[in-house]
């Protein structure tokens, strides 16, 4: 299986496999293209020279005539009647029916023909099947998030990354064309490198971990690409070492077993490829032999009498009538379909609800077809104009009518296709206002763009704000289709709705100085839905709870609008209930994506952190060794930053209960259809420094007071709490500078003394205005703050030391 991201390669090293000369226009792979192949160092029976190459129909049926020609012996009638006696006289009346139905004999007897057979005669003596699927998946975004559903332990996974470029750069997806273009996608959020260590940590998760069978284990290469670009070796060595720094003393180290730097553009040129081209086809080979298992022939017929079918979707029934034609017991059939998916043959999910007797016969046309709406595939079509495509693209809503023609021509009930989209936690059925009510809507986050804002953006206007929590994984990182997945599990529950409210945030000022002079700013409209955050509504009036992935973690926020005396349900109440919430459908999701893979989900590979809210200036860390279940607010906590205990704060707080009368108050909140107080709170969206990640705050009415005590350096720690609990961006404090008067070349000093350091530099700048201006005020500091565009902060400003 060929992994990374759109671009590095996948499509033109599965050339250099099959030693194809390099071509620099190759279209890139959207969703998944899957290949059978012939590899060599095999005496396979139908193998034609010395070099892979893509199997035919023609290999197939001479490798069971070859099959066929070396059994000596044929079907035993204790097969027969061992077949007969598993099974009642209904059940073989009923697979008889069905294989009659489906014309099964004629489908065997024309393999049988066609592999020049004179006689029916099988045999369960066991033979090699040498054939290799390839899966080249496509690296667009929005196909990582499908991908871990085909993960399976029998598989080399080869992770690609372009050996070229910085590793610690966000990547961007670009997609090549037909006709030789290339078409530059969304910068995605996070580096290569973060990528990479996500993919072996998951593979190591849910293959690597759960296996108990090492013959079945996967195996792991890094594969750097455009080695035409890193000629000199130590080049090569250098960003070998860097690869290997992202699982060294890792849990997955083991996993991988090689970084090798790959010159594609060599292909096919015999003495003059790249060694580690052919270094890796032998590694292939070699994992080929260990993998290679003794296969009944009856299974190899029956296997091909499934492709003869000519279907996409059967049941499980079917198969196990075509079974008991190729003489497999019914109780032998369900372990066959897990051997060819293990293969990649077929998909079979017998674990997962809703699939359990859906046999899908070709995991190409599956990825292809739901791919038509997870890619841009459509707009080809003619939907792109249309509203329905709109809202599946900028809001994530699948509208019936629409699915309904796009998969119209799919050979399979469109209602079926969304159904397995359902069961694959990929896709969740909800009501919205954004189309006719009369048919059927979806939420399928996956297909949205990603945000790559702050995680911190919060709407202005709330009254009360929850310090962050954070939803950790052993492995370090977020698991691939992981917060997707949570996403329309929460989207699913009763009592809670999306918010598709858009709202807006004024630019920071242009870099020069004539514009930070003038504080030119510009309105950008900033959506509250994207692939990697979701904001949604608890209760009436409605509270806001953002999910956001940060990567090494899914961060919670919880925002109160309305005033707490006039809501009918405290926000403690809420914080806990929306916890519970995300417990049970985080435990789905991992569920889910366990049985993919036949294992039950590691419980203990889940964690609920609280953000320590200790200091204003250090950064993000958690509340120590907290017992959740028996914390309450009067109970001291312990942070790394801090030796001595302290007591939780009212921001904290709110996760925890008073006592066991609140945890039975829990129990009673009213669901959402049951709270009817209208909600006139509809802010927009608020910028927030993302170095006061851990620091939410209340926020009161602003008031007009004017402050004239007199500020001096001593005064110095206060201001800089007020702003931080204010919100109020460090990143501007060139310009709150200049609004309180000070020289420019003085605060060019500061930014030169301390570069890329924003805490440092607002720090400085404060401590320069108190010492230079002998009238400093809270008031003079509001107005500066309002200068800049932080009107709100301005307003905490006044209103919080208007005591002062």
């Amino acid at each position: 299986m060929l992994l990374g991201s759109a671009g590095t390669g996948k499509t033109s090293l599965k050339r250099s496999l099959m030693e194809e000369p390099f071509n620099p226009h190759t279209t890139s792979t959207i969703v998944s293209d899957v290949s059978s192949v012939r590899p060599f160092g095999h005496e396979w029976q139908t193998m034609r020279g010395n070099k892979w190459r893509e199997a035919t129909e023609e290999d197939e049926i001479q490798e069971l005539a070859h099959l066929f020609e070396s059994s000596c012996s044929s079907l035993s009638s204790h097969c027969a009647s061992e077949s007969n006696t598993q099974n009642s006289q209904d059940e073989l009346e009923s697979t008889s029916l069905i294989a009659s139905f489906l014309n099964v004999e004629s489908h065997i007897q024309s393999v049988l023909k066609k592999a020049g057979s004179t006689s029916q005669t099988l045999t369960t003596k066991a033979h090699v099947q040498p054939f290799l699927h390839i899966w080249d998946c496509g690296g667009q975004p929005v196909f990582l998030e499908i991908l871990p559903a085909f993960l399976t332990p029998r598989t080399m996974f080869l992770l690609l990354f372009d050996a070229s470029k910085d590793f610690r750069e966000r990547w961007q997806s670009r997609q090549n064309t037909p006709d030789g273009k290339v078409l530059f996608g969304e910068v995605v959020n996070e580096s290569t490198s973060d990528l990479m260590a996500k993919w072996m940590s998951t593979i190591h998760s849910h293959l690597m971990k759960h296996n108990k069978d090492d013959t079945s284990s996967p195996n792991l290469y890094c594969i750097g690409t455009r080695g035409d670009k890193l000629k000199a070796k130590w080049k090569r060595d250098q960003v070998k070492k860097q690869i290997q720094s992202l699982y060294e003393e890792k849990e997955f180290s083991d996993l991988i077993k090689d970084v090798l730097i790959i010159d594609n553009t060599t292909s096919g040129k015999g003495e003059r490829e790249d060694s580690n081209i052919a270094k890796l086809r032998e590694s292939i080979d070699s994992f080929i032999t260990k993998l290679v298992i003794k296969t009944p022939i009856n299974w190899v017929l029956f296997r091909k009498i499934l492709q003869e079918l000519k279907l996409n979707v059967i049941s499980v029934s079917i198969a196990i009538a075509i079974g008991a034609t190729c003489h497999i017991p019914a109780a032998d059939v369900p372990e066959v379909l897990k051997f060819y998916h293990e293969l990649g043959a077929v998909l079979y999910y017998p674990q997962i609800e809703g699939l359990e007797d859906k046999l899908i016969l070709s995991p190409k046309w599956f990825v292809d077809t739901i791919g038509k709406v997870f890619t841009l595939e459509g707009c080809k079509e003619g939907w792109s104009g249309t509203r329905r495509w709109y809202l599946l693209r900028n809001d994530g809503i699948l509208v019936q009518s629409l699915y309904q023609e796009v998969w119209r021509s799919s050979g399979i009930d469109p209602e079926e296709i969304i159904e397995l989209l359902v069961h694959f936690r990929l896709a969740a059925q909800v009501q919205t206002e954004l189309y006719d009510s009369r048919f059927k809507q979806y939420f399928l986050p996956a297909v949205l763009q990603g945000y790559t804002g702050d995680p911190n953006e919060v709407r202005p206007g709330y009254k009360l704000r929850a310090s962050p929590v954070h939803i950790t994984f052993s492995t370090g990182y977020v698991p691939p289709g992981f917060f997707t997945r949570l996403a329309t599990a929460v989207a699913t529950d009763a009592s809670v709705e999306l918010n598709f409210e858009n709202g807006y945030v004024y630019a920071v000022p242009g870099s020069g100085f004539f514009d930070r002079l003038l504080h030119r700013t510009s309105k950008l409209e900033i959506k509250s839905i994207y692939r990697n955050r979701v904001c949604f509504s608890y209760g009436r009036p409605s509270d806001d709870f953002v999910l956001t992935d940060v990567h090494t973690a899914i961060q919670v926020d919880v925002l109160r609008y309305a005033p707490e005396s006039s809501h009918p349900v405290s926000l403690k109440l809420v914080c806990q209930k929306i916890l519970k919430i995300l417990e049970e459908c985080c435990q789905q999701v991992e569920d889910t994506l366990s049985l993919y893979h036949g294992h039950h989900a590691d419980r203990s590979s889940r964690k609920v952190q609280y953000v320590c809210q200790c200091s204003p200036f250090s950064e993000v860390h958690y509340i120590q060794d907290i017992d959740a279940e028996n914390q309450t607010c009067s109970h001291p906590v312990y942070c790394k930053m801090e030796r001595c205990p302290r007591h939780l704060n009212d921001e904290e707080s709110v996760w925890f209960n008073d006592n066991m009368l609140q945890e039975r108050q829990l129990q009673e909140i009213p669901p959402l259809e049951e709270i009817i107080i209208k909600d006139d709170h509809k802010p927009t969206i608020h910028k927030v420094d993302s170095t006061a990640i851990h620091s939410p705050t209340k926020t009161s009415e602003s008031n007009d007071d004017q402050h004239k005590g007199i500020l001096t350096i001593k005064n110095l720690v206060d201001i800089i709490r007020v702003l931080e609990k204010g919100y109020f961006q460090n990143k501007k404090w060139f310009d709150l500078g200049l609004y309180l008067g000070l020289i420019h070349n003085d605060l060019k000093t500061i930014e030169d003394n301390y570069p890329r350091d924003a805490k440092r530099c607002l720090r400085e700048c404060l401590a320069l205005w108190l010492t230079d201006d002998i009238e400093a005020t809270w008031d003079k500091l509001a107005i500066a703050v309002g200068e800049v565009g932080d009107t709100t902060v301005a307003e905490y400003i006044r209103s919080t030391t208007k005591e002062l």
